[in-house]
């Protein structure tokens, strides 16, 4: 009986679930500033945001379900499908594509990512293509451009051929993880147990590139301006950074994916992220965004709120 009502519930409330995640996702900038004042590099931030998921989300499941660790050896490629293509690959490809292009153009080639997963989650998972959901596709990559300031006349775009091939593999990237997701709860996954394996793998690819000396450095230090300092601030700083842009938003969006379609859950994360994104600027830098970057701001939600409704 209990399940059964959490799996009501659950349904019931299933979109906020990416919107959630888009929201998580979208504050990540307040910890990577932090890290990057350390000369931490964005592979040694994922491994760390991985490894401490990884953690979290196994103690989660030891306690509350612990036969849920366990998959089948034949879904192996499957997960690891979803790691290295998927979260890894995706990881690789956008670190060539900010070097090689300007951060607002790589963002805008990133929000495409739905358009790939609406028409694949068409073919693969039957899910209906309404006008709704090209109508509010269509104005959350106009909201993120708008807000990515690539409309902006002034902004210097920076691109290369082999930049944006990276910025298409990138959505490539976005839309294979969403989409192999999908497919591994279907098979009766628990959100956890995908998001545990998920880091795992994630964590040993990246084990090579993470810069140690610079990791050492920042957990003896702790972070600059927290409440806490030394060791025990830098262990605080990491655990909120894991679990609110990480592990909550991985888990939030996977729940989304258990009970909405495909397309629906990447239009949701892709309306809600870059919002959260200029919301979090503005309340804790005050960094002041175009009129543009508002109204971009405006649309985003829009095509959330209209979605959310569906």
């Amino acid at each position: 009986m209990t399940e059964t009502k959490d799996t009501s519930f659950t349904k019931r409330f299933a979109v906020l679930w990416p919107i959630l995640a888009g929201v998580c996702w979208g504050s990540c900038g307040i910890f990577i500033r932090g890290l990057d004042r350390f000369g931490l590099d964005n592979l040694t931030i994922v491994f760390i945001r991985s490894l401490v998921g990884c953690i979290l989300s196994l103690l989660f499941l030891l306690i509350f379900n612990p036969k849920s660790i366990r998959i089948n050896p034949k879904d192996i490629p499957l997960f690891l499908f979803v790691t290295l293509i998927g979260a890894f690959g995706f990881m690789i490809v956008y670190n060539f594509a900010v070097v090689e292009l300007s951060l607002s153009l790589t963002t805008v080639l990133l929000s495409t990512a739905p358009v790939f997963v609406l028409l694949v989650s068409a073919v693969i998972f039957h899910e209906r293509i309404t006008l709704k959901k090209v109508i509010c596709m269509i104005m959350a990559f106009v909201g993120c451009a708008m807000l990515s300031g690539i409309m902006d006349p002034g902004a210097g775009i920076q691109y290369s051929k082999f930049g944006l091939m990276m910025g298409v593999l990138t959505a490539l990237c976005n839309g294979i993880y969403i989409l192999t997701s999908k497919k591994v709860m279907s098979k009766g996954y628990s959100p956890f147990t995908v998001c545990f394996w998920a880091f795992l793998f994630t964590a040993i690819a990246l084990i090579p590139f993470a810069n140690w000396h610079d990791l050492a450095g920042f957990l003896v230090a702790g972070p600059v301006r927290f409440p806490v300092h030394g060791p025990v601030g830098a262990i605080v700083y990491l655990l909120a950074m894991s679990i609110g842009t990480s592990l909550l938003p991985s888990v939030a969006y996977m729940y989304g994916m258990k009970y909405v379609d495909a397309g629906k859950v990447a239009i949701l994360e892709a309306g809600a992220e870059p919002a959260a994104a200029l919301l979090a600027g503005l309340i804790l830098y005050s960094e002041l965004p175009s009129m543009l970057g508002f109204a971009g701001m405006i649309i985003s939600v829009a095509a959330v709120m209209l979605l959310a409704k569906e």
